[in-house]
């Protein structure tokens, strides 16, 4: 079964027709890891399940790259306010990692709410749980130690360190390289 199938099958039951439209419009990407999806100033028209591999999405403040979030396989992705207001991105995204990538566009997922209200739920339940995870991250970002922000992040990726450039991470919780290297060897 195509993996986007068997993610979306996680969170509401899907009909056979539901399913080939889907298959019929998904596009499949493998890319390396470097790869740039999306550059500032563009608008992102894709909503991107993550097969394999991890994405970053970044800005430029003062000439300085800064990460703003980190994203593992097996979720979805997208430049969140470009994507749902259709105006240009503030931020990058890029693969950190090879990465096999899924993607519709937002007409096609207009489109399949339509006709399918299954997947209008999936969609709803979607955003629901990203809104719930980076408030939960951002709220707590602010009073945080550097410890406590770095415990979040693993909680919510385990093997983030694996995965993720350090520089990356650092970045994303706004601290310093030498800080995180210093909590990870305690």
């Amino acid at each position: 079964m195509n993996p986007f199938i068997s993610y979306i099958k996680k969170y509401v039951s899907i009909s056979a027709e539901a399913e080939k439209n889907i298959l019929d419009l998904l596009l499949h990407e493998e890319v390396p890891k470097g790869h740039v999806i999306l550059e500032e100033g563009k608008t992102c028209r894709r909503l991107y399940f993550i097969a394999k591999g991890t994405i970053r999405t970044y800005f430029y403040q003062k000439g300085k790259d800064i990460t703003y979030w980190i994203y593992p396989d097996a979720t979805m992705m997208t430049s969140w306010n470009s994507y749902l207001l259709l105006k240009p991105s503030s931020e990058y995204i890029e693969t950190t990692e090879d990465s096999v990538l899924y993607s519709l566009t937002y007409d096609q997922w207009q489109t399949l709410y339509q006709n399918h209200p299954s997947l209008e739920r999936f969609g709803r339940l979607i955003m629901e749980e990203s809104v719930a995870l980076l408030d939960d991250f951002y709220k707590g970002y602010y009073f945080m130690s550097a410890k406590e922000k770095f415990e979040l992040l693993t909680a919510v990726f385990p093997d983030v360190t694996q995965r993720a450039n350090l520089g990356h991470i650092a970045s994303m919780l706004g601290i310093s390289q030498e800080t995180l290297s210093r909590i990870r060897g305690k």
